[in-house]
């Protein structure tokens, strides 16, 4: 093959491998370019591996084939980012996320930046959990269900601080004549339509919304990432 001929490499990072035929795995990876692809890593469990990599660490990768299942072709690794303990479960839930909602070939690059700069988060920075919301948010609106905070569903008036909502989700806010225990305040949604998730009850706020609007797009089958918070007693933060 000629040196003009040559796949391109391309950022990736693997969300998940599992074992194909004898010696080899199959990665599924969130690329750059062209969003969720599956691909052949020939040789990875073998006596002569050719590099097998981990979730979290920055690689470039090149692949070819013309049918949904690609064939790796050259991977060079970067520096895992070490995770542990709910920083580690905190990134399996947003693989497991990558997985089940975004689909093959959906390209989304200013999702992948967010991803990045989701794990250099969790990596060690104090406020992973605000950058979490805004990554859940994030990853609504590139599939398409994007939530309107500012707005109330019903009437199209904006959200009025002093008053409380509740949250139907593939529609919206609907105002609400006193507050429930379902409710969120008015100051909550308007905080976070403008981007500021610093207060840790406005960031309770959009946690509870995304994790809503996310239920329904999971459907019955729960996530595996969610039981294994639950058994760990770290659920109530992820």
């Amino acid at each position: 093959m000629p040196p003009s001929a040559l796949p391109e490499l391309v950022p990736a990072y693997i969300l998940h491998a599992r074992k194909y035929r004898d010696t080899s795995l199959i990665l599924e990876m969130f690329t750059e370019t062209e969003g969720r692809v599956a691909a052949v890593q020939r040789g990875a469990r073998g006596k002569k591996q050719t590099g097998t990599v981990q979730p979290f660490t920055p690689l470039l990768v090149s692949y070819m084939g013309r049918g949904e299942l690609k064939t790796i072709s050259r991977v060079d690794a970067g520096a895992m980012y070490y995770l542990s303990g709910d920083r580690l479960l905190l990134g399996m839930y947003v693989n497991e996320l990558l997985m089940r909602l975004l689909g093959k070939f959906e390209k989304a690059p200013g999702l992948f930046a967010a991803y990045q700069n989701l794990l250099l988060s969790l990596v060690g920075a104090d406020d992973y959990q605000r950058r979490l919301r805004q990554f859940e948010l994030r990853l609504l609106d590139d599939l398409g269900y994007g939530i309107s905070f500012g707005i109330d569903a019903v009437s199209g008036d904006f959200v009025s601080p002093d008053k409380f909502y509740r949250f139907v989700p593939d529609e919206g806010f609907h105002e609400l004549l006193s507050q429930t225990t379902a409710s969120f305040p008015g100051d909550h949604l308007l905080a976070i339509a403008d981007g500021d998730l610093s207060a840790e009850a406005v960031e309770a706020t959009a946690r509870k919304v995304a994790r809503l609007a996310i239920a329904r797009l999971l459907g019955d089958k729960p996530l595996k990432s969610r039981e294994l918070f639950q058994q760990l007693n770290l659920g109530r933060r992820e």
